[in-house]
């Protein structure tokens, strides 16, 4: 390990001294292909690897520093390139040798950071400056303030706010390798994370400029209706306004030009008047009509070209941000209050003009909401019960808005983890006066809308919290039994309740002590069942997808009865047999799997109705055979 070591650094230094002679010099004659071939080669060799710690790669960026200060020489090099080398210098002697308040992982990952982005400057790939000094300006007050007593944890606060602005900071560069080293800094920090550091990488989600966007968007939305109202005005006023803003606005010329351009003829001067008006064909008028949107597209396009490029760009910045929390959540010692203000933040987010029209956003949002509510193991658990409720009622609401597939199913994810957290919060803290299923009326109202209008909700949001807790089975089990027996219910909304009590019944854990719960459910589903399958046989009209969980529905309900002891109702039904054999007769029910749903479950009802009496002359027959005579197979005599 310490040949590669060795062998890496002895590489990283002679890429160095190749660039610094060959592109660094004065009289540099080298183009630039040959300048960001050798700047590539440099960044790829300048990387963290991953099974080394970050303490070995801070040493190699300190041999790097002193290596790039010898090829410089005291007559090479600029002046702000020798003002750079000297506070990095004196900015990590002072934190050896000062009693800064400071965590070990959190000066290794300002030691990196620093170094490399000094290194990035000195060799010229990073133009900009700004960066390394605000730094150096930060590092040094800090340094300054930690003679203070009493300040120990505000100042260690500070610290991991500086390194996280210096990782965005690197985040927004377009060099993977320079993002690389940003975000392996960072993970140093997951243990020393406070509030404010955390609140400068949400704050990316929740800018500013989003913001003004909604505002302007209400603005638009208020215009209009000042206008709906203000119809009624008279002709005068509107000509006083229409003379005022003809006063105040400036020509554009450029589009006059284009709209003469695109009239022709029809664009000549006013004194013309008195000339025979010429009627212009309907093709001409389609001309016309197109070469004046084109003269308007043509003014608007490079606006719109240069938004789409800013949007891009901040989309590819937050996407590298959730990056970071999803390594912060993955590492298991993010606090409590932290998880659920990342999710707050994040769903907040999702509903934004700015992220709500890019599926890309949404897709990496969800990956991290999807992390963050498998997340298991908590650093510290404090009392937020009051954010867990509050930001569950706004995930509900979202849920019934989303169409985003894999947004909607990390947002069902969520509202199962943040119901467990507050189960936590409660258990930990032995909070004992306090409601234990204050989500459930969120759910039945949510649920409601599922069934009854045309809303986003996906049944995966019942289906994780059957799945979390499944003694809330025998609540959706007894709502949705009364809700399928209403003779009221369409068959499209059938199908989604049917959908929702195969799901409980596959997921409800049974026993013989739940046997008076789940008898009369499974009883008048099964009347039901056996109801629509003999409609579907006696027209001959089967509904594939309603028959599929209708089979399957008779098909958990026999295992359950099995479980608690119950006799099967399906049992012995001549009736439900029939409708079933002619069912399988239907061409529409020869595919596979519904096919094969049809045969087990007539199978379950003949082996239910069928006696072990019936099948006992068979198997004694069997048995007689083989204890009157000789049992063996008689062996063939093979003719010659």
């Amino acid at each position: 390990m310490a040949a590669d070591d060795d062998f890496r650094t002895n590489t990283v230094h002679f890429l160095i001294d190749a660039y610094v002679a060959r592109v660094r010099t004065e009289d540099n004659s080298q183009g630039d292909a040959v300048r960001k071939s050798m700047q590539s080669a440099v960044l790829k060799s300048i990387v963290p690897w991953k099974k080394s710690k970050l303490n070995k790669f801070a040493d190699l960026l300190s041999s790097l520093l002193l290596r790039i200060k010898a090829s410089t020489g005291e007559d090479g090099g600029s002046a702000d390139v020798k003002k750079w080398l000297k506070k990095t210098k004196r900015t990590l002697e002072r934190m050896e040798s000062s009693s800064a308040n400071m965590d070990e992982s959190v000066a290794t990952a300002f030691r990196v950071l620093l170094l490399y982005l000094t290194i990035l400057t000195a060799l010229g790939i990073s133009d900009d400056s700004t960066s390394l000094q605000e730094v150096c300006s930060s590092a040094r007050d800090l340094l300054d303030e930690a003679s203070k007593a009493g300040e120990e944890e505000e100042q260690r606060a500070r610290w991991a706010q500086l390194v996280v602005d210096l990782v965005l900071s690197m985040l927004s560069m377009q060099s993977l390798h320079v993002r690389a080293v940003a975000t392996a800094s960072f993970a140093l920090l997951h243990d020393h994370l406070s509030d404010e550091a955390l609140a400068l990488v949400l704050d990316v989600f929740s800018s500013k400029k989003s913001g003004d966007e909604e505002e302007e968007e209400e603005e638009g939305e208020r215009d209009i209706d000042e206008e709906m109202e203000g119809g009624t005005e008279s002709e005068e006023s509107d000509d006083a306004s229409d003379a005022e803003s003809e006063e105040n606005c400036d020509p554009d010329e450029e589009l006059r030009a284009r709209l003469r351009a695109a009239l022709g003829g029809a664009a000549a001067d006013e004194d013309d008047s008195d000339a025979d008006e010429v009627v212009p064909t309907d093709e001409q008028m389609f001309e016309l009509d197109g070469a004046i949107a084109e003269a308007f597209r043509g003014r608007l396009r490079p606006d719109n070209k240069e938004k789409s490029r800013e949007r891009t760009v901040n989309i590819h910045f937050q996407t590298r941000c959730l990056n970071l929390l999803n390594g912060y959540a993955k590492s298991g010692v993010a606090p409590l209050h932290h998880l659920v203000r990342i999710a707050e933040i994040l769903v907040k987010a999702s509903s934004s003009g700015a992220l709500r029209s890019s599926h890309e956003a949404l897709s990496v949002i969800a990956d991290t909401l999807h992390i963050v509510s498998s997340t298991r193991k908590f650093g510290a658990t404090s009392d937020v019960r009051s954010d867990i409720e509050s930001l569950t009622s706004t995930v509900m609401e979202q849920v019934m808005l989303v169409s985003h597939v894999a947004m909607k199913n990390s947002l069902s994810a969520l509202c199962a983890f943040l119901i467990r957290c507050h189960k936590k919060v409660c258990s930990e803290l032995n909070v004992k006066k306090a409601d234990k299923h204050w989500y459930m009326p969120l759910y039945m109202k949510t649920l409601n809308s599922y069934l009854d209008e045309n809303s986003h909700v996906s049944p995966q949001l019942f289906v994780k919290l059957m799945e979390a807790f499944p003694e809330h089975c025998h609540d959706f089990i007894e709502y949705l039994t009364r809700r399928a027996t209403d003779c009221a219910e369409r068959n499209y909304k059938r199908l989604h309740i049917l959908g929702l009590l195969v799901a409980a019944f596959r997921i409800v854990q049974v026993d013989t002590s739940a046997k008076d719960q789940l008898a009369p459910a499974m009883t008048t589903l099964s009347e039901l069942s056996i109801k629509m399958l003999g409609e579907m046989a006696d027209k001959q009209e089967p509904k594939f997808h309603l028959l599929v969980e209708l089979c399957d529905l008779l098909l958990l309900i026999a295992k359950q009865c099995s479980n608690i002891g119950m006799e099967c109702p399906i049992k012995g039904n001549s009736k439900l047999q029939q409708s079933l054999t002619t069912l399988r007769g239907i061409k529409a029910c020869k595919k596979k799997p519904l096919k094969l749903k049809i045969a087990t479950l007539i199978k379950s009802v003949q082996t239910s109705s069928g006696s072990a009496s019936e099948k006992s002359p068979k198997r004694e027959k069997r048995k007689s055979s083989g204890l009157n005579g000789d049992a063996s197979p008689e062996k063939r005599v093979r003719k010659s």
